[in-house]
C-alpha cells in the first residue's frame, strides 16, 4: 500500500449516462401505473376512502420506523401502539425515537387538505397508547426538522422546462434533495486494517436518512402540477440510491421514476383491498340499524390495525358501553373477534371469509363450470375402461 486514499466505490456510476430510450421505458410504465391509481382515486365512496386511508396511516408509521432504525416494525408495530410492548431490542443505528418519529408523522397527516385522510389520521392519532421513549437522547435531525426541511425544499421548486409527465415534480424533488446534507447520503467512513491476511478496508455503516419526510411532502407537490389529484403521502417514492450524487442525470431519472411507478402500484392495490373489505362488510352487516357506527369500526381495525376497548372509546369519541356495543355487533356479524394477548381485551377485524360454491352431485354443471372439464375426462375414462373390459371378455370368448 502506498498510503493514498482509497478512491470510493459506487456501484451505480457508468462512464456515460443511461440511453434515452431506457429513460422513456420507465416513464411510461410510472405514467401507466400513476393514471391508473388517478382514476381509482377519481370517485371514491366515502366508506371506501376511510378503509383506505386507515391503511395508508399505518404503512406510513412503518415505512418511517424502518428508516428510522427499526426493523421488523410490522410483525410488532401493533403491540406497541396499543401500549402493549415496547419498541423490541434492534441492532440497526436508531435515529430517532420511535414515539418521536409516529407523534411527528400523525401530526403531519392530521392536518392532510384531503378529508378523509385528515380524518382518520386523527381517530388514530387519538387512540395512540405507546411508549413516549422519553430516554432516548435527543436525535442528531429530529424528525419535526426533517418534515421542515422537506417542505421547504419541495416549496422552493420551480416549474421546471420540461413537464409532459405528470410526475416531473418528483424529479425537481429528488435534484434538490441530493443537494440536501439532510436526506443525501454521506459517505461511510473507512478504516484500514493489518490482518495476517493482508490489509483490510472496512466500512463503518452510515446513518439513515429520513426520506419518509420527503414521502411525505411527494403527493402534496405532484397534486400541484396535477389537479385534481388529492395530495396523498407515497410511501417508498423517495429512495436513497437515486440521491447518490456521481448519478448521471438520467440514471437519477430511471430510478425516480421507477421507484415513483412501484409506489403508485403499493398504493393502488391498498384501495383495491379496501373496495372489496369494504363490500364483504356491507354485505355482512346489512342487517344493523342504519345509524350503527359498527361499520365506522370495522373500517377502521381492518385498515389500521388491532385496538383496545380504551382506543376504541378514544378514537371514535364513544362511552365504555357504546365502543362494548359496537364490538359486540361485529363480532355477531363474524367481522371481528376479541382477543386478549398480555391478558388485556385487544379487537382485531377478521379478514373475509372464503366461500366455496361446489354444486350438488344431482346438479346439472354448465360447460363453463370449473368442473365441466373434470367430468369430461372421468368420462372419457370411462368409456377407456368399458373398452377393455369388453375386449377382455371377447377374448375369454375365443379361448
Amino acid at each position: 500500500m502506498d498510503g493514498r486514499p482509497l478512491a470510493p466505490f459506487h456501484p451505480l456510476q457508468s462512464d456515460e449516462d443511461a440511453p434515452l430510450d431506457a429513460l422513456m421505458a420507465a416513464r411510461v410504465q410510472a405514467t401507466l401505473a400513476w393514471g391508473q391509481l388517478q382514476g381509482k382515486l377519481s370517485h371514491v365512496p366515502r366508506q371506501v376512502a376511510h378503509h383506505f386511508c386507515a391503511a395508508l396511516v399505518r404503512l406510513m408509521l412503518i415505512e418511517a420506523l424502518a428508516q428510522s432504525g427499526f426493523s421488523g416494525a410490522e410483525g410488532w408495530f401493533s403491540a406497541w401502539f396499543s401500549g402493549l410492548a415496547p419498541v423490541p431490542d434492534v441492532t440497526t443505528q436508531i435515529t430517532a425515537p420511535a414515539a418521536l418519529v409516529a407523534d411527528t408523522l400523525l401530526s403531519e397527516l392530521s392536518l392532510s387538505t384531503w378529508e378523509p385522510l385528515g380524518q382518520a389520521t386523527a381517530q388514530i392519532r387519538a387512540a395512540a397508547r405507546f411508549d413516549q421513549d422519553r430516554h432516548h437522547a435527543e436525535p442528531e435531525i429530529p424528525p419535526a426538522f426533517a418534515v421542515e426541511e422537506a417542505t421547504r425544499l419541495s416549496e422552493s421548486l420551480a416549474l421546471g422546462p420540461e413537464e409532459n409527465w405528470p410526475l416531473a415534480a418528483l424529479d425537481r424533488l429528488h435534484d434538490a434533495a441530493a443537494g440536501s446534507p439532510h436526506f443525501a447520503p454521506v459517505e461511510r467512513n473507512r478504516q484500514l486494517l493489518a490482518l495476517p491476511s493482508g490489509p483490510m478496508v472496512f466500512e463503518q455503516a452510515r446513518s439513515a436518512m429520513p426520506l419518509w419526510a420527503l414521502d411525505l411532502v411527494a403527493g402534496r407537490l405532484i397534486a400541484q402540477s396535477n389537479p385534481g389529484s388529492p395530495p396523498l403521502p407515497l410511501p417508498g417514492t423517495v429512495r436513497a440510491e437515486a440521491l447518490r450524487p456521481e448519478l448521471w442525470p438520467r440514471e437519477r431519472a430511471i430510478l425516480v421514476a421507477e421507484a415513483a411507478g412501484n409506489a403508485a402500484r403499493r398504493v393502488s392495490e391498498q384501495l383495491d383491498a379496501a373496495y372489496a373489505r369494504v363490500q364483504v362488510m356491507q354485505a355482512a352487516i346489512s342487517r344493523l340499524r342504519s345509524t350503527s357506527r359498527a361499520p365506522h369500526l370495522y373500517r377502521l381495525l381492518a385498515g389500521f390495525g388491532p385496538l383496545r376497548p380504551l382506543q376504541i372509546e378514544q378514537a371514535l369519541g364513544v362511552s365504555k358501553n357504546g365502543a362494548r356495543d359496537l364490538v359486540a355487533a361485529l363480532v355477531k356479524a363474524g367481522l371481528a373477534e376479541t382477543t386478549a394477548p398480555r391478558h388485556q381485551a385487544v379487537i382485531r377485524a377478521l379478514p373475509p371469509p372464503r366461500t366455496y360454491n361446489v354444486p350438488a352431485a344431482e346438479d346439472d354443471v354448465s360447460a363453463d363450470s370449473p368442473y365441466a372439464e373434470h367430468d369430461a375426462i372421468m368420462a372419457d375414462i370411462d368409456r377407456l375402461l368399458a373398452r377393455a373390459n369388453a375386449s377382455c371378455r371377447g377374448n375369454d370368448l375365443d379361448e
